[in-house]
């Protein structure tokens, strides 16, 4: 059972957000369209990770870290890699 604070705290952020669900949404045209797919795409400095040589064997990668004497970054995750579910 809600105490009375609470129960006014739960009446005050239905009545503050309502005007919020009544906003209609903006319209899309040409320039909105624009401004939206910039905003979601990422940009070129976000997509430098596709251009890691990654590999898929681990050995591969201990082999040329050694010759290029650099580190190696171990990515583990649940599934498989190579995203075959």
């Amino acid at each position: 059972m809600l105490t009375r604070p609470s129960f006014l705290a739960c009446l005050a952020t239905l009545a503050l957000t309502q005007p919020a669900l009544a906003q209609d949404a903006p319209r899309l045209t040409e320039r909105t369209y624009a401004q939206l797919r910039d905003y979601v795409l990422p940009d070129k400095e976000e997509e430098r990770w596709r251009n890691v040589d990654w590999k898929s064997s681990y050995w591969d990668a201990v082999v040329e870290a050694q010759k290029a004497k650099k580190p190696i970054l171990l990515w583990a995750m649940n599934g498989h890699p190579l995203g075959h579910t």
